[in-house]
């Protein structure tokens, strides 16, 4: 039977954790096992890789074989560097050192990289402030010639309401104006009745005719004729 170390998932959806297993190769990835032997959270900062290293090494010399995926992660904590030394024929005890200078560099190494990721972070905001401040006196500018262009556009329109309410005013007066022109020919017919006034000269020539009256007067002077009385 060929042995596997290898990961079996564990944990809810985007919050995985895995266990380093020793199974058959013809398991499931995530079926049965033979021995648990620690288990890996790629989650933390750094990443939590916790092994038994003396199992780890008791199963590499029963011939078990780690997957790709597995020594890597055993690289990082000095395990696979333990079991060349060990093949070699030095003891475990004297070998310890090796896991703990490795686990150091692992470390170190997370801290330099959570360092550059702040740094990449503190850079990207102080360009965006930056752009923004440059962007600011940019749409100040904007703004204030879009008020000036509201403006220029504005007082032209006031000229016209202007010259409406002159045009409006001027009309007012003429209309005014034509009903004084219209309401003094309704005046005339005094005029009319004064030169109409001449007409009453026939009064004039009535007392001129009234000479024509004499013939009464012969009338009267007629009178004093006698009567012939009739003896």
């Amino acid at each position: 039977m060929a042995v596997r170390i290898r990961l079996q998932r564990k944990g809810a959806k985007h919050r995985a954790f895995y266990r380093f297993v020793v199974a058959d190769s013809r398991a499931p990835r995530d079926g049965r096992f033979i021995e648990q032997l620690g288990y890996y959270d790629p989650l933390k900062e750094p990443a939590d890789i916790n092994v038994d290293t003396e199992k780890v090494l008791d199963w590499l010399s029963k011939g078990a074989k780690p997957t790709e995926t597995v020594k890597s992660l055993f690289s990082r904590v000095g395990i696979m560097e333990t079991w060349h030394h060990v093949r070699q024929g030095k003891p475990y005890d004297e070998l310890h050192h090796i896991e703990d200078e490795a686990r150091k560099r692992t470390e170190a190494a997370a801290a330099m990289q959570k360092r550059k990721k702040e740094e990449v972070k503190v850079a990207k905001k102080t360009a965006k402030t930056a752009e923004e401040d440059e962007a600011k006196p940019v749409a100040d500018e904007a703004g204030s010639e879009a008020t000036g262009a509201e403006e220029a556009a504005a007082e032209p329109t006031a000229e016209p309401q202007e010259a409406a309410a002159d045009t409006s005013d001027a009309g007012a007066a003429a209309e005014s104006g034509g009903e004084e022109t219209a309401e003094t020919p309704a005046e005339a017919p005094a005029t009319e009745d004064a030169a109409v006034k001449p007409a009453e000269a026939p009064a004039t020539e009535d007392a001129a005719v009234k000479p024509a009256e004499a013939p009464a007067a012969e009338d009267a002077a007629v009178e004093p004729e006698p009567e012939k009385t009739e003896e």
